[in-house]
């Protein structure tokens, strides 16, 4: 164990004590920690949660990122649908202009024949989007998640 030089040493014999306290003392600080249950559940918990907090930002992100491209998908298809719709209402639009004056030019009835035609271009109008809803109700619904994402918007600034 220790040489006789060394066991006749008071001061050698008080550092020997020293350090095997220590490092005793050590062993039972880390048998401590390992049998402390509680703290060791505590730890594996904020883990848990940690990680937990983090999928659930994640999945808002993605959650977010999709519907900004969905929104975007949408309001490109209602552009599209309501391209040819605006061309029928331009259509109709010059077609009311142009009976309007042949109807004053040849009967100096303008107001009668502007009526007239007026309501055949509204009728023309209404059978056209009864026929074909769906660009009208795109461009509503694009217009009504525009409006709900602008307004999330300045909510979350």
């Amino acid at each position: 164990m220790s040489s006789p030089a060394e066991g006749s040493d008071p001061e050698q014999t008080r550092r020997n004590i020293q350090q095997t306290r220590a490092e005793l003392g050590e062993t039972v600080a880390a048998l401590t920690a390992k049998t402390d249950v509680k703290t060791r559940a505590r730890s594996k918990a904020t883990t848990a949660v940690g990680g937990l907090r983090q999928r659930v930002t994640q999945a808002g992100q993605s959650a977010k990122t999709t519907a900004r491209q969905l929104a975007e998908t949408m309001s490109q298809r209602a552009s599209q649908h309501a391209k040819p719709v605006a061309q029928k209402a331009q259509q109709a639009t010059t077609a009311i202009h142009d009976s309007a004056r042949a109807g004053a030019q040849a009967t100096g009835k303008a107001e009668s024949a502007l009526i007239t035609s007026a309501r055949a271009a509204i009728t023309k109008i209404g059978s056209s989007v009864r026929a074909k809803p769906v660009p009208v109700l795109a461009v509503a619904g694009t217009a009504a998640t525009l409006v709900v994402i602008a307004s999330r918007r300045r909510w979350s600034r």
